[in-house]
């Protein structure tokens, strides 16, 4: 009777093991995905690499129309230097250059862009919820350009209670 057993208790602890390197595959075999930037919001991303490692950029930049010709750049620029930096944004489209700003970022910290924030930037031309555009984002003479998505207030977090950016 013992004998019997002892076949089931293997199949048992091999069937245990194999479940257990299965559960565990996929983490072992894919990235860590928080070592990697992403779009994890509306906006989107520009990094500004010299000499293969990330010393400027700017995270979730988009562009909220507020009102008919009425439109606001959001966005947060970003120094990862031991030194102040000067980050220029220059966004465009099919008419042309619609702003053009700098941001001073302190080294090592970021800077929020927005009708909320120390920095505005208002562009005074119609532009259309759902054009893309282009955002060029310069630092330390590098430059990046990347698409600026365009929305309406319609998305709750870009009303703003000062009655600016009401549908």
């Amino acid at each position: 009777m013992n004998t019997v057993r002892r076949p089931r208790r293997l199949a048992l602890a091999v069937a245990s093991l194999g479940l257990a390197l299965a559960a565990t595959g996929c983490s072992y075999m894919n990235p860590v995905q928080t070592h990697d930037f992403y779009q994890a919001a509306d906006g989107t991303n520009a990094t500004l690499e010299r000499d293969g490692k990330e010393f400027a950029g700017v995270r979730n930049a988009i562009l909220v129309e507020e009102s008919e010709g009425s439109s606001v750049l959001y966005a947060t620029a970003v120094n990862t230097t031991t030194e102040p930096l000067q980050v220029r944004l220059e966004g465009s489209g099919e008419s042309g250059v619609l702003f053009s700003t700098s941001v001073t970022v302190p080294a090592q910290s970021t800077v929020k862009i927005g009708p909320d924030e120390a920095q505005t930037v208002s562009v005074s031309q119609d532009i259309s919820t759902g054009d893309i555009l282009t955002l060029a984002v310069t630092a330390d003479g590098i430059t990046e350009e990347i698409s600026l998505p365009t929305t309406g207030v319609s998305l709750e977090h870009y009303q703003r209670s000062d009655g600016g950016g009401d549908a």
